[in-house]
């Protein structure tokens, strides 16, 4: 895939230097796919990249690392990740207990489902390398070598990011329908645009196997909800113990690979 960003980017110019390391993070947040596990808090994964299914526990599945250097950015979107994912996951359960939602809740796991979207679309991206120019606070211009999360930290406030935060999703109506053996994932975050516009009318996302959150319009009766996440998701599929078909999923992405072609 080829990066959107051009060489020189002004994004950087409110970020100031890091110190060199190796960062852990996750794809898909582990308090969230407990609702997936079975009682010995294990899960089935699909991992996409390397086209094979595997049982892991959730505090292991879906984990990335990942190097930073001096000249990446200071900007902690990990740890404003943590502090959403805090208050987005105490929303969801009581969501999933069909407790009376305050607007902060809906807030709060409008916060969540936009994170969820944007981990997802780097998801894949973990070994990216992108040149740049970085603006440093001194004024000085150094030649660097963006990483994962560089790319993820400069998407996010990028203007032509689409931020769920953005489009008043409160103020939308919300439901939760019943499903059996939903699938979860990097791109579980799932947005229609039924009226023909480019800003989505519907979002969709489960909160477990067998609860679908939709948020707008009605969807049609038709949609096969875990083919779409199956299609979405570019490195992990998650699902419940013995309900993951892996070859039926790999198909899938290999249809989709397909149609879409070389990338560019």
């Amino acid at each position: 895939m080829t990066s959107t960003f051009p060489e020189a980017s002004s994004g950087a110019k409110d970020y100031g230097r890091s110190t060199s390391g190796v960062r852990r993070g996750r794809r898909v947040t582990k308090s969230y796919i407990k609702a997936w596990a079975d009682e010995r808090n294990v899960v089935d994964v699909l991992d996409v990249d390397e086209g094979r299914g595997y049982p892991s526990a959730i505090g292991d599945a879906s984990v990335v690392s990942y190097d930073y250097d001096p000249n990446a950015f200071r900007h902690d979107l990990e740890g404003a990740f943590s502090v959403i994912e805090g208050s987005g996951i105490a929303a969801i359960r009581k969501l999933r207990a069909g407790e009376e939602m305050s607007r902060p809740d809906l807030t709060a796991v409008i916060a969540f489902l936009d994170m969820h979207l944007h981990r997802g679309r780097y998801a894949n991206r973990v070994s990216a390398r992108q040149p740049a120019l970085l603006f440093i606070d001194d004024e000085s211009v150094q030649e660097a070598e963006l990483n994962y999360g560089d790319l993820l930290s400069l998407a996010h406030d990028h203007p032509d990011t689409l931020r769920l935060t953005s489009l008043e999703l409160e103020q939308r109506a919300w439901k939760i329908y019943p499903f059996e053996g939903l699938w979860t994932g990097d791109g579980a975050v799932l947005l229609f645009a039924l009226g023909g516009g480019q800003e989505p009318t519907s979002i969709a996302f489960p909160l477990s196997p067998t609860q679908l959150l939709v948020i707008g319009d009605d969807l049609p009766e038709d949609v096969n909800m875990n083919r779409l996440i199956g299609l979405r998701s570019r490195r992990w599929v998650v699902g419940q113990r013995g309900t993951l078909p892996i070859e039926a999923v790999k198909r899938i992405k290999a249809q989709c690979d397909a149609e879409a072609g070389p990338a560019q």
